[in-house]
C-alpha cells in the first residue's frame, strides 16, 4: 500500500510557512523526518535493524565536520543531529509495530536504503547545517517559548500539512535540543 508523503517541502526557503529562520528549519526537519518512513519499509523487509549504530556515527561525525566547517557550535549541533537521529527511530519503530500488526500496509515499492534513500537524507542533512548557519546563533529557548513555536510549526493543522500523531511527536522531539530545560 503506497502512502502520501507527509510534509511537502515548500520549494523556495522563503515561501515556507513560517516567515524566520526557525520555520525552515522546522521545515528541513520535516522533511526529514517524512524520509523515515522509506527508511522504515526497506530495513523492514529486508530484515534489518532499526539501530544502526555504525551508520548513527557515521553521520555524526558527517555533521560535525559539516558544523566545524562553518563554525557553528558543534557541540549544540551534534546533539540536534543526535535528536534527528533517535527522532527517525521513533518512527521506524511506530512503523515496524504496526506493519507485524498490519501487513498489508507495508508500502509497495520502497527505495534502496543505500543508493535512494541515503542520498536524499544527506542532502537534507546538508540544508540543515546551511540553516542551522542562518541562525544568528544557536537558539536555547525557554521551555515555554519552545513549546509555542513546537506547537505552532508542529501540531496545528495546516491546509495539506498536517502530520500524523507519530511524526507530529518525532518532530518535537527532533526540535527539543534548542531548549535549554532539556
Amino acid at each position: 500500500m503506497n502512502h502520501p508523503p507527509l510534509a511537502q517541502p515548500p520549494d523556495d526557503p522563503e515561501n515556507s510557512i513560517g516567515s524566520g529562520p526557525f520555520d525552515r528549519l522546522a521545515e528541513l526537519v520535516i522533511e526529514r523526518l517524512a524520509l523515515s518512513l522509506d527508511v522504515a519499509a526497506a530495513k523492514y523487509l529486508k530484515g534489518g535493524p532499526i539501530d544502526d549504530p555504525v551508520r548513527e556515527q557515521e553521520v555524526l561525525r558527517s555533521a560535525a565536520r559539516a558544523l566545524n566547517a562553518s563554525g557553528l557550535n558543534r557541540r549544540i549541533g551534534i546533539e540536534f543531529f543526535g535528536d534527528q537521529i533517535e527522532a527517525s527511530k521513533v518512527i521506524q519503530r511506530g512503523l515496524f509495530h504496526r506493519w507485524y500488526a498490519h501487513p498489508d500496509e507495508i508500502p509497495d515499492g520502497h527505495g534502496s536504503l543505500a543508493a535512494e534513500v541515503r542520498p536524499k537524507l544527506d542532502r537534507v542533512t546538508g540544508q540543515i547545517v546551511r540553516q542551522l548557519g542562518c541562525l544568528d546563533e544557536m537558539p536555547r529557548l525557554q521551555q515555554h517559548d519552545w513549546a509555542g513555536l513546537v506547537g505552532r510549526r508542529v501540531f496545528t493543522t495546516t491546509p495539506g500539512r498536517q502530520l500524523p500523531g507519530l511524526h507530529r511527536h518525532a518532530t518535537a522531539f527532533a526540535l527539543r535540543s534548542f531548549c535549554a530545560d532539556f
